[in-house]
């Protein structure tokens, strides 16, 4: 009988060694700092030296982090890159579009821009864009390289896309006459057209041509504790007036 009790013992402490180091880790998992992504985008979030995030968007959503206790670490990237690490798990971006095909895939933390849209830039002197279907008669359209905007125009058939990794590329491209039109956010572009006076003369910007509401999205698998800090600090920012502040900056 001895035998059978001393194999039980081993089996109890085995088990208890084994909850031990399953405890531990979760706990390790759960104390991963979250990733917090961003893309070289003002004013939203702007990527220098290296891989720095800064601009009044990545500002807002870091004191999120920091009003909730949830620890970070921030990292800026080409939008490709940064949208696979989101797709990975534990990451929050400082903003992507809201989109029916995003819908399902990822959490929805916040309307940090609920009221943008999307419009056509064109040069001065040019006919004004003011529809998805007038632009199909375009011969190129610049749009940011692996961003929604562009895959909403292959969608309703506009084919001459030019891809860039940098919105202000697309400004330079269209004062220098190598694209048509510049396909963005109307927000975005008046940020960047602030940014290069010289270059702005030359261009205008038609009027929204759909709504474009930019979110703080989280990872679908996110934590649950997480996304219900982050949530309620975005509704304390709305009604404490850091939100307020924040729209001040941009707007």
């Amino acid at each position: 009988m001895a035998i059978p009790k001393i194999a039980m013992k081993a089996s109890i402490v085995l088990s208890n060694i084994l909850a031990g180091l399953l405890g531990f880790a979760a706990a390790s998992a759960a104390a991963e700092p979250v990733r917090l992504l961003g893309f070289d985008t003002p004013p939203m979030s702007v990527v220098t030296d290296g891989k720095k995030l800064s601009g009044p968007g990545y500002d807002f959503v870091a004191d999120l982090f920091k009003a909730a206790e949830v620890p970070f670490v921030s990292e800026g990237l080409p939008i490709i890159r940064a949208v696979s690490i989101l797709d990975e798990g534990n990451a929050v971006m400082v903003f992507l579009a809201r989109t029916p095909a995003r819908e399902d895939k990822y959490v929805w933390l916040g309307d940090i821009v609920p009221d943008d849209g999307l419009a056509f830039t064109t040069r001065v002197g040019d006919a004004p864009i003011t529809s998805v279907d007038q632009a199909k008669g375009l011969k190129t359209v610049a749009v940011l390289a692996g961003g929604a905007p562009a895959q909403i125009l292959r969608g309703n058939g506009v084919t001459g896309l030019d891809e860039t990794a940098n919105e202000s590329q697309n400004l330079k491209k269209l004062a220098a006459g190598r694209v048509d039109a510049w396909f963005t956010s109307a927000i975005i572009t008046r940020h960047i057209l602030k940014a290069d006076p010289e270059q702005a003369k030359s261009v205008t910007t038609g009027p929204k041509v759909m709504p474009w509401p930019l979110w703080i999205v989280g990872s679908k698998n996110l934590a649950p504790e997480v996304v219900a800090k982050l949530q309620q600090a975005f509704a304390t920012a709305k009604s404490n007036g850091r939100y307020a502040a924040f729209r001040a900056q941009i707007d």
